[in-house]
């Protein structure tokens, strides 16, 4: 009976352990009100995503149309944080991402409205210690778990939604699928 306990709480940690998020947090730069104009190959940092927050990608895709990838996270997401410190670092998803799509980074659980389509979305509590943001909860048909990736299409249309901590070569393939 001492072994199993013993065994559960090794495990129990260790779960608790890959579910948190890592010490080493990424540094990730999110542009506000970028200019699209700026967002050229020439211009274009190969080294990192291009990241945006949402109504930049919006703007930036009114004017010049591309899909938009939206990194769906949160702060505690431990498989999030590897996102940022590997596949988010790969050269060919830097350079595939940054060519084919506007990406956003949009934390689910942010305080911060977002106005989409004529309609402003909040922060709203789903129970006594959770709240996330209701444009997260709307784009992910309220299955929330992270990380997730959203896809809209040309026209700001919901087009697919990956589950999960995606490998460069995993991320690229599902990607294909929505150019």
């Amino acid at each position: 009976m001492k072994s199993v306990l013993i065994y559960s709480l090794i495990i129990g940690s260790f779960l608790l352990q890959s579910c948190g998020a890592s010490k080493e947090a990424t540094e990730t730069v999110v542009t506000e009100n970028i200019d699209v104009s700026e967002v050229k190959p020439e211009n274009i940092d190969t080294n990192a995503i291009v990241w945006m927050d949402f109504e930049s990608a919006i703007d930036a895709n009114e004017k010049n149309k591309k899909p938009i990838f939206i990194d769906v996270y949160t702060s505690w997401c431990g498989w999030c944080v590897k996102m940022d410190n590997s596949t988010f670092k790969d050269k060919d998803v830097v350079k595939y991402m940054n060519e084919k799509f506007y990406s956003v980074k949009m934390d689910a659980e942010s305080k911060d409205p977002i106005a989409f389509k004529e309609v402003l979305y909040e922060y709203k509590m789903y129970n006594e210690k959770t709240g996330y943001n209701e444009l997260a909860v709307n784009l992910l048909g309220s299955s929330m778990s992270f990380p997730s990736f959203v896809i809209l299409s040309k026209k700001q249309v919901k087009v697919g939604v990956i589950k999960g901590y995606q490998q460069p070569s995993q991320l690229l393939a599902a990607l294909k699928k929505y150019e």
